[in-house]
């Protein structure tokens, strides 16, 4: 992908999230069905979490209400669902970061726990994405776990009828890569925003280009109950 038309994706997705912030963390405000079936692959006496993307930290809300972790890191990019996530987890710390940039974790130490639910789909670009998990591995501790969830809406008729045509932002199917969409959102709003459907083939090459090994992986949530896939790695 061309980094212009990245560049322009991660401007869009940016105008969604600042100006329907308030509606998206409503549509966020209780934990995923998937959340609980991640507990087993936590690492033992994990204490230190990093979420990024943290949204509004609903993650790392749950993690604390089952006693799972003492220290909670969250890193999003939207000034307004840091906000929502420091009063949802008062005793967390947050900084504001482009997960798309390299680098974008500089300075932060090792975790036992490093999350991306929900937010590698909104980096544009394959070797981006490679990129950005790259970047989790280096900031994870050893006998460290990194969790994924990526949306699978393309799996449901009911999701599929937000899917937009790539005119409508001045762009055509060819500027973008496989897997690309243009989603619409009308909930107390609209607007339109970029999410690629990271499946399990994108996953496993992933994986490998970022040296980890898939420990477990599953489909969970949604109506249909297989709307998101989740992913347990470790170091290789």
């Amino acid at each position: 992908m061309k980094p212009e038309i990245a560049r322009q994706l991660r401007d869009l997705n940016r105008q969604f999230y600042n100006t329907l912030a308030d509606p998206f963390a409503e549509s966020r405000g209780t934990p995923q069905p998937g959340f609980a079936r991640l507990l087993d692959w936590l690492p033992a006496g994990a204490g230190s979490l990093l979420d990024v993307g943290c949204g509004n930290g609903r993650f790392g809300h749950y993690l604390f209400a089952q006693q799972k972790i003492s220290s909670y890191t969250g890193v999003d990019f939207s000034v307004d669902l840091l906000q929502k996530a420091r009063e949802l987890v008062p005793h967390g710390r947050f900084q504001q970061v482009d997960m798309s940039q390299p680098n974008f974790l500089q300075g932060l130490e090792q975790f036992d726990v490093v999350a991306c639910l929900a937010a590698m789909q909104h980096v544009p670009g394959h070797i981006n994405r490679v990129t950005l998990l790259q970047e989790m591995a280096a900031h994870l501790a050893e006998n460290g776990r990194i969790i994924l969830s990526n949306w699978q809406f393309m799996n449901s008729p009911r999701q599929r009828r937000k899917v937009r045509d790539w005119a409508e932002v001045g762009l055509s199917v060819e500027d973008v890569e496989a897997n690309d969409y243009l989603l619409t959102w009308q909930r107390s709003g609209f607007g339109l925003r970029y999410v690629c459907q990271v499946d399990t083939a994108e996953t496993a090459v992933l994986a490998q280009k970022a040296n980890l090994t898939i420990l477990h992986q599953f489909a969970s949530d949604g109506k249909e109950g297989n709307l998101s896939l989740y992913t347990v790695l470790a170091k290789s």
